[in-house]
């Protein structure tokens, strides 16, 4: 954009008119008017108007920003005097983390303004060092200041990995334009690995992140309904990263801090490929490892009194601690009283609750593609991951190792909320041995498939009924139980009249039972009457 010239600028368009308009006055003036009265009215005129303007830019500085304090709204009333001189500084809408500008806006040396909409978040800095993190609102720069970084607060999905319509292993064509043959190359050698026997496979990474921020839930609370951390924006602003092939000119020069989760990702893929063989990442012969819990504390912000508003200034950091410790203990006194007061059921059964034996189930086994899926999510997600030897498989033993995959993220300030592995592209002569391979195999495959479901069915069918024998057998001891101690089924009618009507409360309360034991139902109406005529 060419620098404005002169006459265009706001200083010359509200100051020099008016002016020449009175000059014109003063010299076309009638030879019979006073001189001296005439330069006193063009005098007061100049003075009315300079008045008038300062008063209305005064009145809509209130209502040009969402702004509440006075000293903001000043601060309005200066931006816009410095515009009107010419020495105004950027002034940038903020959307979705992309500026909202006038071309060669981000130049301006002058004091400026920054509005950033709730999904926002910018880091400013000088010509020596960064100066302010902004959240969400209205924010005012000092002069020299200029935006370093935007942060798009919402949930942000990248893919890296060649297009649908492409063919990474494809040779180039002679009606192929050499740009676009390079592009499809590019494309490939981001997320190309080589297997264990030394096969290339090309898949489709696409991962969900986002700024390492928990979002604002309470309306009263400063920040994003996104999530906003002051420290998670400025560690992807600072750690934004240069790629020195390029020049400073081009648009590639700099790294945007978006880019690094998928660049990772990619770089575990490849050393997650590396353990398996072709063979493994479709055959079901792994067992998927466990995943490990953060050992960091998780603390509620549900919860205003364990965990407060963080304060500012000494004296008041000292009273929240105190508050906070006598909230924390004032919910461990309530804890206790409820425990203890709490009233206990009127018949207690003295049965314990037989614990179902569980069936010694094979593990289920996955192929290596879903290890792969699993662990690439895990190395970028947990402080902590279980251990693979050099084949893929798990070992059970070793202790958990530290991810630096995910302490790069977090030195970031970037939480990687989901990432997937799919659409493995193969060479052409790999892909034909393969579906030959399965033609081959696929009713022996098939038939595997059938024994393994018939096998789960039958452990799922064993563990249903003695569940639900052992839910009868609790039913009839409790209420035989409660009889006993009533002293109503002191004798053996009694005892045997109480087990007939519970087992008749069962059948008629359930109603799948219901429909289906009529039969069963009657013969139990039968022994209790039986029991009541005859003597024992």
């Amino acid at each position: 954009m060419d620098e404005l010239r002169f006459y265009q600028r706001p200083w010359f368009l509200l100051i020099v008119p008016p002016f020449l308009i009175i000059l014109i006055l003063f010299f076309t003036a009638p030879a019979g008017i006073d001189q001296y009265t005439l330069t006193i009215g063009i005098v007061r005129a100049l003075v009315i108007y300079g008045a008038l303007l300062l008063i209305w830019l005064s009145f809509f500085a209130q209502f040009v920003l969402p702004v509440q304090r006075f000293r903001d709204r000043q601060r309005i009333f200066d931006r816009l005097i410095s515009y009107l001189l010419g020495s105004h500084g950027p002034a940038i809408f903020v959307r979705d983390g992309e500026p909202v500008k006038s071309e060669d806006e981000e130049k301006k040396k002058g004091p400026g303004v920054l509005w950033l909409d709730s999904a926002s978040g910018v880091v400013t800095r000088t010509d020596t060092e960064y100066k302010n993190t902004f959240d969400p609102g209205v924010h005012f720069t000092e002069a020299n200041e200029r935006v370093a970084g935007y942060v798009d607060l919402h949930n942000q999905t990248h893919g890296i990995g060649p297009r649908d319509d492409e063919d990474p292993f494809a040779k180039k064509t002679e009606d192929q334009p050499e740009e676009t043959f390079k592009l499809i190359q590019s494309r490939r050698m981001e997320t190309s690995g080589l297997t264990r026997d030394g096969i290339e496979v090309i898949p489709n990474i696409n991962i969900v992140f986002k700024i390492d921020a928990d979002p604002v839930k309470g309306h009263t609370l400063p920040g994003s309904r996104f999530g906003f951390d002051e420290g998670a924006v400025f560690r992807a602003i600072a750690g934004e990263a240069i790629n020195p092939n390029n020049s400073k000119e081009s648009h590639r020069y700099k790294v945007p801090w978006n880019q690094l989760p998928a660049l990772i990702a990619a770089d575990v893929w490849r050393d997650l490929l590396s353990k398996f063989t072709l063979n493994d990442l479709f055959e079901p012969r792994f067992v998927l490892p466990p995943s490990i819990p953060d050992e960091r504390p998780t603390i509620s912000d549900d919860d205003p009194l364990i965990n407060p508003t963080k304060p500012q200034g000494r004296l008041a950091d000292i009273l929240t601690g105190l508050f906070r410790e006598a909230n924390r203990i004032l919910v461990r006194l309530s804890e206790w009283v409820d425990k203890k007061c709490k009233p206990k059921r009127e018949i207690q059964p003295d049965i314990e609750p037989v614990k179902p034996k569980k069936e010694s189930k094979q593990e289920k086994k996955v192929t290596g593609l879903q290890v792969i899926n699993f662990m690439v999510k895990e190395r970028l997600q947990r402080d902590r991951t279980a251990v693979l030897d050099q084949y893929g498989n798990h070992i059970p033993n070793a202790e958990p190792q530290p991810s630096r995959d995910h302490v790069l993220l977090h030195n970031r300030g970037i939480r990687v909320v989901s990432v997937n592995v799919g659409n493995p592209r193969l060479p052409e002569d790999v892909n034909k041995k393969l579906i030959s391979r399965w033609t081959a195999n696929w009713l022996t495959r098939a038939r595997a498939e059938q024994d393994r479901m018939d096998q789960e069915e039958g452990y799922n069918s064993l563990q249903s009924e003695e569940n639900a024998l052992r839910d009868y057998v609790l039913t009839l001891s409790r209420d035989l139980l409660r009889q006993i101690r009533r002293g109503r089924a002191t004798e053996l009618r009694e005892t045997l009249r109480a087990l007939m009507l519970e087992s008749r409360v069962t059948l008629v309360n359930v109603s799948r039972q219901y429909r289906q034991g009529s039969p069963e139902r009657d013969g139990l109406e039968e022994i209790i009457q039986w029991l009541e005529t005859r003597d024992l």
